[in-house]
């Protein structure tokens, strides 16, 4: 069929040139005798809706084949440019091979011109190893000469060495001990701290105590007082015992039990002297209960 319309697709246009121009003809012919038509007792517009959708069909069939014919063009275009593409790329393939054929026969002689100056040179080597040879020979009996003098070198030398690694030892072993002796002497001092702080601790909680028994030495209970009422009491003092703040938070008795610790709180001026100085803080809290 692509044959077909591609041997005969000028006919093919002229075939439907020819029908174009035979309609409109008829068309004329139709238009120049309306009173023929009239006799005969057809309607005009009839006649002009049937060759309206004639010449519609014939343009219709004209643009198909129109377009038939651009996209076979459109294709011819697109296999010619494959194929001269394909031949560049051909050709291209050709001179790169050529090219490689050359590069590698060149690299052959360049190699056979090496290994030939690598043979010349390989004699050289030979020649200057075996003078060198003779020269070793003679190295080598002066230097068996210089071994014995160096065995009772080294003879000498593992000697002192020996005794020098004696020394160390004893140095090294001296040092553990007085490391072993140092730190047995930070666990004591460590211990004796950690009982030092034991001992204090329990100092602060008697002062603590003893500043507590104070403040509810001037407290007076309310007449309402929920269970378990307590209060966190927050004191800062100056040496000397001497309150310079006061503050009552975190209370859980009620507003009257609050205000009942706020009073005896502001009655205590002072709060006792610590049963051992170094438990003195300038800020003490604690919780104030009933019991």
């Amino acid at each position: 069929m692509r044959k077909f319309f591609s041997q005969y697709s000028g006919f093919l246009i002229l075939s439907i040139a020819f029908h174009v121009v035979v309609v409109s003809a008829l068309l004329i012919g139709f238009d120049s005798k309306p009173a023929e038509i009239k006799k005969y007792g057809v309607k005009k517009q009839n006649i002009i809706q049937a060759v309206s959708v004639n010449e519609k069909l014939v343009k219709n069939e004209l643009n198909k084949i129109l377009a038939a014919e651009k996209r076979k063009k459109r294709k011819e275009v697109a296999r010619q440019k494959r194929l001269n593409d394909e031949a560049k790329k051909a050709k291209a393939n050709r001179i790169k091979e050529q090219k490689k054929l050359a590069s590698l026969k060149k690299k052959q002689k360049e190699t056979k011109k090496k290994l030939k100056q690598q043979k010349l040179a390989e004699q050289k080597k030979i020649q200057v190893l075996r003078k060198k040879q003779k020269q070793e020979k003679l190295k080598l009996k002066k230097l068996a000469n210089a071994a014995a003098v160096l065995k009772k070198k080294k003879e000498s030398e593992r000697k002192k060495l020996e005794a020098l690694q004696a020394k160390k030892r004893a140095e090294k072993k001296k040092a553990e001990q007085a490391k072993r002796q140092q730190e047995l002497r930070k666990l004591m001092e460590a211990e004796e701290r950690e009982q030092l702080t034991r001992q204090l601790r329990g100092v602060t909680l008697s002062y603590i105590a003893s500043i507590q028994a104070v403040v509810k030495a001037n407290w007076r209970r309310p007449a309402k007082l929920t269970k378990d009422a307590k209060c966190k009491v927050n004191v800062k003092q100056i040496p000397g015992g001497e309150i310079i703040y006061r503050q009552v938070s975190n209370c859980t008795g009620g507003n009257g039990f609050k205000r009942s610790v706020e009073t005896a709180l502001a009655k205590t001026s002072h709060l006792p002297a610590p049963p051992d100085p170094r438990v003195f803080d300038r800020e003490i809290v604690f919780t104030f209960k009933e019991k």
